[in-house]
């Protein structure tokens, strides 16, 4: 019997007596019986009629050997949610994988989505929702992320997960023929990947060259981690045992194969495995006779003794050996601690640093020295050889070398006392030393800014440093206040003579600047800082450079919340066209751009290219840093708004509703950013009609805010006003009125005269006002904010109409027809760009004029004119369309046509519900009853 025969008499043997037993039964009977892990692949292979090396899962019962799309429920072509399948790239034991492409138009994105063959079991289910969950939590740029999820028409489950173009580890590297040191760089990134699971305490369990992928770029990315087991989920069932069953023999470690539980050194053995096969050509085992693995778990023969004909083979020995047996010890407690031990271990062998895996001897350790400073060492036989012929030369040098060294000296002293001052601020965060109170981000970071205030006086640079950094922490963690506390301060220590560092400067003030922007300070100060940044840039970088591009970047943001709208698009289109140039298209600072200009064009109406700009934006992000960040969060949030302004509002809900528990997750509870949110979601809820849970989200934003003694400031007067426009628009005007006056007074008290934040809430009590009798005052402030929005806008702006609007309506409650007739001529005559809320109240006012001039026909059909309108605007059945239905039922009542009327009324009488008892739509309403 030849060698062939023998093996698959071999074969057919060890699959008789395993056929019948479970998995993991199955694979310690193999062990038992002297198989190797090639071995149980193949025989797993054969038993699942399948080409996937995945094992069984404990007690499952082998699947038919059908394989084929057929079995699938959707094929190329069909479309799954939002998106569309292309073609089908991989296929294996638990299912099928299909490139994919979004198909609602709202990205541009293609994805790998995974299905499930056949018809699924509960476990299946259980498996698929637990591979979401961990996906869900690893926000890595080397690790595919999860995008969306779900199950078919048909009950079968499915991922959508990123698609990576790339191709596995083992042959990119023969591909394009990397040397040893380009292997182990790439390798260590796979490394960190792989920690940075771990650290969320997330076991891969089958890590193989094919589940990782390196981009065209040269970066590695990690697949697969469906077979995950989340360490801080206590296996209770058989269902949650079973999640670590799906292993690769060939990769698998010993305990694995055993059945035994997993742990983060499972996974460094495995690396070891793909470390060996990148670094020795070969795999750890090539055939059935090959006992490599074995061989390396026992220490019992080097790597470099099994490589392949590779030109470092011979660096192999030493270092790299050690590394690779400690990695693949049998042992788990010989292994590496950690994927970043291993990773640590393979970056001080490329910095010629002695390595854990070996033993510190003397001689090891003076080897690496001398190898890591050779040209110390060599330079210092050249002076030593040079010294009796160049002596003056080298009393040269050496007065050079003693000035470097003094400067090296201060500068580590500076180092050094920064060091210092850290640590010990991070002490408040040491239990032992706080009586082991619950200590906050906020409570490490007041520590320090109090010690600075009192501490470093003889060193201002290091202040000033230290102040910018606590400053920009305070500004992430949603604390705006202390922020500008710290900024301003650091600013202006860098531009102290003792100092001296402008460029440090400007950097703090474009920061500074897009502080008071966003979070409602007033407007000149903002732009004060913006401008000085870039000032102080133009005068110490060159033209065009990154510094410029951020300054002009920061001043367009100024600009845009001033309402300067043009000048705004000019600065951030040429810090666009700035970063583009230095950093391509799809840098992430080029995604900063895109999402201010895409704030200016949801600000001038066009929601279309204001959506368009958000979108790439996110894209960027997304690509570049995932979606668990502060970047991303804000991203997601205009985008919201502006989806919201386009009439998408259903989507925009929806968004908002993940902003929120995104924003919760980043900074927690008490965070401003999360007052913001709610305020957001407020907003969004509003605009559907839904008016008392708009109203409850804007209560929670103020309660927050109050929490952190914000209740004077521009902040908090945002949500005090949307509460007040909440309760106006259920007419309840009482509660309204007392809301608006106190928004108005905190504007007016943190707010430049001329603010356009002053003449909102101008605007808008005025509109109250007149809704409640009291035209006197309402037009004292309707004149006060219309001076102020023409300083800034011609009297084709929509704030400018509105005021407009507002002053035809009082005058005709005061009935003024002809003042009224002459102010909606002349903006019929102007060139104004109309939404459908504006024209709505346009021809709406038009029919009380037609009416009371006794055109009953005119007024009519301004009137049907303006239900339309506002139907267009709100949807055929939002809370503000009754008052317009009323009013057009009311016309057609006195026309004579009182079905269509009393049908008009019935349609919308069920909108009632969302005024309050005292409400004029309300009250009007019950006057159609029978």
């Amino acid at each position: 019997m030849d060698s062939g025969d023998e093996h698959e008499e071999t074969i057919r043997r060890l699959h008789a007596e395993v056929r019948d037993l479970p998995e993991s039964a199955r694979h310690k009977r193999l062990l038992e019986l002297g198989a190797d892990p090639l071995l149980i692949a193949e025989i797993d292979a054969r038993l699942m009629a399948d080409a996937e090396t995945s094992a069984w899962r404990d007690g499952q019962s082998p699947r038919s050997g059908n394989t084929s799309q057929d079995a699938l429920e959707l094929h190329a072509g069909d479309s799954l949610g939002s998106w569309r399948l292309l073609k089908e790239i991989g296929s294996g034991g638990m299912g099928a994988v299909f490139l994919a492409e979004r198909s609602d138009g709202h990205f541009d994105q293609r994805v790998a989505i995974k299905l499930i063959r056949g018809v699924p079991d509960a476990e299946t289910f259980l498996h698929f929702a637990r591979e979401r969950q961990i996906l869900a939590r690893l926000q890595h740029p080397d690790i595919a992320r999860l995008l969306d999820g779900g199950a078919t028409p048909g009950g079968q489950p499915y991922l959508v997960m990123e698609h990576i173009e790339g191709i596995p580890i083992e042959r990119h590297c023969a591909g394009q023929q990397l040397d040893l040191e380009s292997r182990l760089r790439l390798f260590r990134k796979v490394c960190d990947a792989v920690q940075f699971a771990h650290q969320r305490l997330i076991v891969h369990c089958d890590l193989k060259p094919s589940n990782v992928l390196v981009r065209a770029d040269g970066n590695p990315v990690l697949l697969d981690f469906g077979i995950a087991r989340a360490l801080d989920q206590q296996p209770a069932s058989r269902e949650a045992r079973s999640a670590g069953a799906w292993i690769t023999p060939l990769y698998a470690s010993p305990e694995q194969l055993r059945g035994e539980p997993v742990s983060t050194a499972s996974d460094v053995y495995s690396l070891g495995l793909i470390l060996f096969e990148l670094l020795a050509g070969r795999r750890a085992r090539v055939d059935a006779d090959d006992h490599t693995i074995t061989l390396l778990g026992k220490a019992e023969v080097r790597p470099s003794e099994l490589a392949a004909d590779m030109p470092w083979r011979s660096r192999l020995r030493g270092d790299l050996d050690a590394i690779m047996q400690r990695a693949t010890a049998n042992d788990p407690a010989q292994r590496y601690e950690s994927a970043e031990a291993l990773g640590l271990d393979l970056q001080r062998h490329l910095e010629h640093r002695p390595i854990g895996a070996r033993p510190q001897t003397l001689v090891y350790r003076t080897n690496r020295l001398v190898r890591r400073r050779w040209p110390a060492f060599a330079a210092a036989l050249v002076m030593l050889i040079g010294a009796t012929v160049f002596t003056w030369k080298l009393a040269q040098e050496r007065d050079r070398a003693r000035a470097a060294e003094a400067a090296a000296r201060i500068e580590a002293q500076t180092a050094e006392r920064a060091s210092e001052f850290l640590v010990s601020v991070f002490n408040v965060s040491n239990p032992d030393l706080n009586q082991n109170r619950a200590i906050s981000a906020r409570d490490v970071l007041d520590e320090g800014a109090q010690r600075i205030e009192k501490e470093l006086t003889d060193t201002p640079a290091i202040k000033a440093r230290l102040l910018a950094v606590i400053g920009t922490a305070y500004r992430y963690i949603g604390e705006p206040q202390r922020a500008v506390d710290m900024l301003a301060k650091a600013a202006a220590l860098y531009q102290d003579p003792r100092v001296d560092k402008p460029l440090d400067a400007a950097g703090v003030l474009s920061q500074l600047a897009i502080v008071y922007s966003n979070n409602e300070f007033p407007a000149s100060k903002a732009e004060q800082a913006a401008r000085e940044s870039l000032r102080l840039r133009e005068l110490h970088t060159a033209p065009e450079s990154a510094e410029i591009a951020d300054s002009l970047n920061t001043l367009g943001v100024v600009l845009e919340h001033a309402d300067e709208h043009d000048e705004a698009e000019r600065v951030l289109l040429h810090s666009l066209a700035i970063r583009e140039r230095l950093f391509g298209k799809d840098a992430v600072v080029v995604a900063g751009n895109l999402n201010n200009l895409g704030l200016v064009e949801r600000e001038r109406g066009n929601h279309a290219q204001s959506l368009a700009y958000f979108e790439r934006s996110l894209q960027i992000k997304r690509k570049a840093n995932g979606e668990h960040n502060p970047d991303y969060e804000i991203g997601l949030g205009n985008y919201a708004r502006a989806l919201t302004e386009s009439g998408d509002r259903l989507r925009a809900l929806e968004l908002r509703r993940q902003h929120l528990a995104l924003a919760l997750d980043l900074y927690g509870a008490d965070s401003e950013k999360v007052s913001s949110a709610h305020n957001e979601l407020g907003s969004v809820l509003h605009d559907l009609g839904r008016f008392n849970e708009a109203a409850e989200q804007y209560r929670e934003c103020m309660a927050i805010l109050a929490r952190k003694g914000r209740t004077q400031s521009s902040t908090y007067a945002l949500p005090l006003n949307n509460l007040a426009s909440a309760y106006e628009d259920m007419g309840d005007y009482g509660a309204a009125e007392p809301l608006f006056r106190e928004s108005l007074a905190v504007r007016k008290a943190t707010q430049d005269v001329d603010s356009p934040m002053v003449a909102r809430a101008e605007y808008n009590l005025g509109r109250l006002l007149e809704k409640r009798g009291e035209y006197r005052e309402s037009e004292t402030l309707s004149a006060q904010a219309l001076a102020s929005f023409s300083k800034r806008h011609d009297a084709t702006h929509r704030n400018v109409v509105k005021l407009i609007l507002l002053d035809v309506e009082r005058q005709l409650d005061q009935h003024r027809v002809e003042p009224a007739r002459q102010q909606l001529a002349q903006l019929a005559a102007g060139d104004i760009r109309w939404d459908d809320r504006e024209l709505a109240l346009r021809d709406a006012l038009n029919a009380r004029i037609a009416e009371q001039d006794g055109d009953l026909p005119a007024a009519l059909k301004a009137s049907q004119q303006a239900l339309a309108a506002i139907r267009r605007a709100w949807g055929d059945h939002h809370p503000l369309i009754l008052q317009y239905a009323l009013d057009l039922a009311r016309l057609q009542e006195r026309a004579g046509d009182s079905d269509k009327a009393k049908a008009l009324v019935a349609s919308v009488s069920d909108l009632g519900s969302a005024f309050h008892e005292t409400a004029p739509e309300r009250m009007e309403l019950e006057q159609w009853r029978p």
